[in-house]
């Protein structure tokens, strides 16, 4: 081997071994370098690699619905029927058209029923079907009331059913109360039975009210009973209401048996009067006692017996009642006993009566008022006498109302009179008020208006 190339092979050799290294080093895989276990205390949470996202599952189908079937022909004629604009054909026809249906086909009367609007029709249709599914199946029909009868209207059918159901056996109807709802379904029903049945065997029904434990099943039915009583005795129904009733039905059932003892013996009725609470019912009693009483035993009679009542306002109140009859036979009589009453709320009451019981003549009213025996009761009369003349000559009125002197009265006195001319005439009225020399306020006070 020559001399140079025996300097340079080893050089060659030995880059020849460094490319075989690199080659050798490219490709071997990489081993990942260890790291050192980390402790329980501080090892992190590593995140799992997110897998492939599963493809969502396929939505239910759901099953197709089925088309609705088409109307009949009597359920379209029944919503042509109420469709009407005009509201007595509408309700002619729907009745007549739904009538027709549950005859004949009482489930799809109540299948058009059940799509119907709340109102009168519907009232009327239910009443309708219910009467017609209770001859035929009366079970069927309570259930369908309980359902359906939720307004105050549509529970009328109970009274009317519980009324059929007593007249034609009563046995068979007592245990069908049971299926009413309680509440005022339940008193309509118990109310019309007890009173279909009071009307042919009083004693047994009264026996059966007077047996009911439940007071809310007790007393309308005990009310109903005695109230039919009291058709053929008063005294007796009286004596059993005040034995067996409380509060108002106590109220309701004297009062009703009081006024048709009032018919028949009005001196027995008067003594009964004040066994009624105060209040309104006792002051229509008290009237009504207090004008037959006059006319059966003489005004006389009548007048004492209103002095004796315990309250002072009823005894004013019973007082014009009287004077009102009284007037139309004898007006002078009338009007000189309320002068020569003694002065005080009473009189002022019956003098601001008397004026307009008077006022058909209002000069000879003025002049019965001016001799009252006091200011208040004169003023009093003076703005009735007003009011009665203003409704048949009300400028006239207002006229005279003008020269009063003092105040309230004349403002009082224009303002009764204005009111009636204003309901007359009413451009009239407001052409007078606004040319009026009158203050504003006076004005406004007379218009019962502020400004």
């Amino acid at each position: 081997m020559s001399k140079p190339l025996s300097r340079i092979w080893p050089l060659l050799v030995v880059a020849l071994l460094a490319v075989a290294v690199v080659l050798w080093s490219t490709r071997r895989p990489a081993t990942p370098a260890q790291k050192p276990a980390p402790t329980a205390a501080s090892t992190p949470t590593i995140p799992s690699a997110p897998g492939p996202t599963p493809a969502p599952a396929p939505a239910p189908v759901a099953p197709a619905t089925p088309p609705a079937p088409p109307p009949t022909a009597a359920e379209a004629a029944l919503s042509t029927a109420l469709a009407s604009p005009d509201p007595q054909i509408r309700a002619r026809e729907f009745i007549q058209r739904f009538h027709a249906l549950a005859q004949g086909d009482p489930d799809a009367a109540l299948a058009f029923l059940r799509k119907m609007p709340r109102g009168q029709e519907f009232s009327q249709a239910l009443f309708m079907l219910l009467d017609t599914i209770s001859r035929r199946d009366l079970d069927r029909a309570l259930d369908l009331a309980a359902e359906l009868a939720v307004a105050r209207e549509d529970r009328a059918f109970y009274s009317a059913l519980f009324d059929r159901l007593a007249r034609e056996n009563i046995q068979a109807a007592l245990p069908r109360l049971e299926r009413v709802p309680a509440g005022e379904a339940r008193d309509y029903a118990l109310r019309a039975l007890s009173d279909a049945w009071a009307r042919s065997a009083p004693a047994a029904a009264l026996a059966w009210a007077q047996g009911l434990t439940d007071p809310a099943d007790r007393n309308p039915a005990l009310e109903t009973v005695l109230r039919n009583i009291s058709e053929r005795d008063p005294l007796e129904a009286i004596t059993l209401a005040e034995k067996f009733l409380t509060g108002p039905a106590l109220e309701r059932t004297l009062s009703i048996a009081i006024q048709r003892l009032t018919n028949t013996d009005p001196v027995a009725a008067s003594k009964l009067v004040t066994r009624l609470p105060p209040g309104d019912m006792q002051t229509m009693t008290a009237v009504n006692v207090a004008r037959v009483l006059a006319d059966q035993k003489g005004i006389d009679h009548a007048l004492a017996w209103i002095a004796a009542l315990p309250i002072e306002l009823l005894r004013w109140i019973v007082l014009n009642n009287v004077l009102t009859t009284w007037s139309q036979k004898d007006p002078l009589a009338a009007a000189r006993y309320v002068a020569e009453m003694p002065p005080g709320g009473g009189l002022d009451f019956a003098a601001q009566h008397m004026g307009l019981l008077l006022g058909g003549k209002p000069r000879d009213a003025i002049m019965w008022a001016d001799a009252l025996p006091t200011t208040t009761a004169r003023d009093a009369a003076f703005v009735s006498i007003a009011s009665a003349w203003a409704q048949r000559e009300p400028a006239e009125a207002v006229k005279w109302a003008m020269t009063l002197t003092t105040e309230p009265l004349r403002t009082n006195a224009l303002a009764g009179a204005f009111t009636y001319w204003r309901m007359l005439d009413q451009p009239g009225a407001h052409n007078w008020i606004e040319k009026a020399d009158l203050p504003p306020a006076t004005k406004a006070k007379i218009q019962y208006r502020e400004r």
